[in-house]
């Protein structure tokens, strides 16, 4: 596989071959995650989405992967912080081909709170 769009944002991810693949590797994507929803102004700044996965054929690209983020804001996904967690699990799986870790480190307004959604998703293609 070597894009994939999102039937959730109709963003598109796209993967990069890996010129090393059979070298053992993990990558980790931090996403810096911009305000996604306008009426209650969360996530706060400082808050992100990580995309673990040990590397395979495929990698991430990571033009694409800022891209993707930004076809949620303003998206009714992101009033369930944890919906929207699974969905980028499973795109970016999808995308791969291949199980990744997810972990939404997220700050809130309106409550003094963060939270936390860790999950492990699977291709569900």
């Amino acid at each position: 596989m070597n894009d994939y769009t999102s039937p959730h944002n109709g963003r598109l991810i796209k993967t990069i071959g890996n010129q090393r693949p059979q070298m053992a590797m993990t990558v980790e994507h931090v996403l810096l995650l911009p305000e996604l929803c306008p009426a209650s102004k969360n996530p706060k700044p400082g808050s992100s989405v990580t995309v673990r996965y040990e590397a395979g054929a495929r990698l991430l690209e990571l033009f694409s992967l800022d891209q993707y983020i930004d076809g949620f804001v303003g998206h009714m996904i992101v009033r369930d912080i944890e919906f929207f967690t699974q969905v980028v699990g499973e795109d970016c799986a999808n995308a791969l081909g291949q199980a990744v870790e997810v972990v939404a480190d997220i700050e809130l307004n309106a409550v003094r709170q963060r939270q936390k959604v860790s999950l492990t998703a699977r291709p569900t293609l």
